[in-house]
């Protein structure tokens, strides 16, 4: 993570609106008794799937029946596309810090997803000003899919590489890939935006993103493709 903030982003409409990003930041400190289902406003309990609004990249909040209903990507009408619910720690993920500088990113934690309303993949890194895209082109993309396939299966919109490469505060420097759902991303960038201070950021920040990606190394399933082709066999 960088020490300064960058400055605004001339294209983020793309960017999780700042009100969804603060919902999930707050989401465990903050939380009325019940949320409603935002379909057919029927209660539903803390842990429940969210749709995507995909013009406003916008998150809904939706009940299990509503969440089956628009598991049929026909169901969204083009409009709204559910979030899916694996996440995969990505054991052997191959990149090389060349491949990694080719990729042209200014921080060293970043989501990277295709976007079918821009028809192009779209990379985002948290900052205290929110998700800020890079600008930037993402020309060693192609070759870091032929290293690992698995990215070819990213569901476009609401599935992301999330790389983790930062240095903490502890001095580790890490070097961790996953597939997450989108909605996930937009927890991480709401928690940034919420807990950082000053240049540095502040140990309340830093404790909040060590203490995410504790969770995510939990919830996460160990993927490796010698595994995968076990499976398949």
């Amino acid at each position: 993570m960088s020490s300064s903030e960058p400055g605004s982003n001339a294209d983020d409409c793309f960017a999780p609106p700042l009100d969804v990003l603060r919902q999930f930041a707050r989401k465990r400190a903050i939380r009325p008794p019940m949320e409603q289902c935002e379909l057919c406003s029927v209660e539903i309990p803390e842990k429940h799937r969210h749709l995507l609004e995909l013009s406003s990249r916008t998150l809904l909040c939706v009940c299990h029946p509503c969440s089956i209903l628009f598991g049929d990507p026909v169901a969204g009408a083009g409009k709204y596309r559910l979030v899916p619910s694996r996440y995969l720690l990505l054991a052997d993920f191959s990149m090389t810090d060349e491949q990694w500088d080719d990729l042209m990113l200014p921080v060293n934690m970043v989501y990277i997803f295709y976007s079918t309303s821009a028809n192009r993949l779209m990379a985002f890194y948290p900052s205290p000003a929110g998700a800020m895209e890079s600008t930037l082109p993402l020309e060693g993309w192609d070759t870091l899919v032929s290293s690992n396939p698995i990215l070819s299966e990213l569901t476009p919109d609401v599935e992301a590489l999330l790389i983790n490469r930062v240095q903490n505060r502890g001095g580790k420097s890490y070097r961790e890939h996953y597939i997450v759902p989108i909605d996930s991303c937009y927890e991480l960038v709401g928690l940034i935006r919420l807990k950082w201070k000053g240049l540095s950021g502040g140990e309340e920040a830093w404790s909040a993103i060590a203490a995410y990606f504790e969770s995510l190394r939990k919830l996460a399933t160990p993927y490796a493709r010698e595994n995968a082709s076990e499976r398949r066999a």
